[in-house]
């Protein structure tokens, strides 16, 4: 159960309530004001439904900034890894070439 809504609504709750001290008879009344009550519930639920639109309005402007840094994302590792199969093909092409010009000495037993 989420307890936001109650949390939220429980100051407007006590709010309505009535409390009266009658020292005279030591006794302490305490009075709900219905109306109140649902007044204070109505302007929770109108705080959460405007929470829940901001947030909503907020995620449809991040959206489009999180797919393009995604994709700036995928583009950088893209050439990264072409970078990198790039140097690795020209060390391989340079140790050929090492091998070919500087080939080993025979071996002479």
């Amino acid at each position: 159960m989420n307890r936001l809504p109650l949390l939220i609504a429980l100051p407007f709750a006590l709010a309505a309530c009535n409390v009266e001290r009658d020292a005279a008879n030591d006794t302490t009344a305490i009075s709900v004001n219905d109306q109140k009550v649902e007044g204070a519930v109505d302007q929770a639920g109108a705080v959460l439904e405007n929470a829940g639109d901001e947030l909503e309005q907020a995620a449809d402007r991040a959206a489009p900034a999180i797919e393009d840094a995604a994709r700036d994302v995928g583009n950088a590792a893209e050439q990264a890894g072409e970078t990198i199969e790039a140097g690795a093909e020209g060390a391989a092409r340079g140790v050929r070439e090492e091998t070919r010009d500087n080939p080993p000495p025979a071996d002479n037993r």
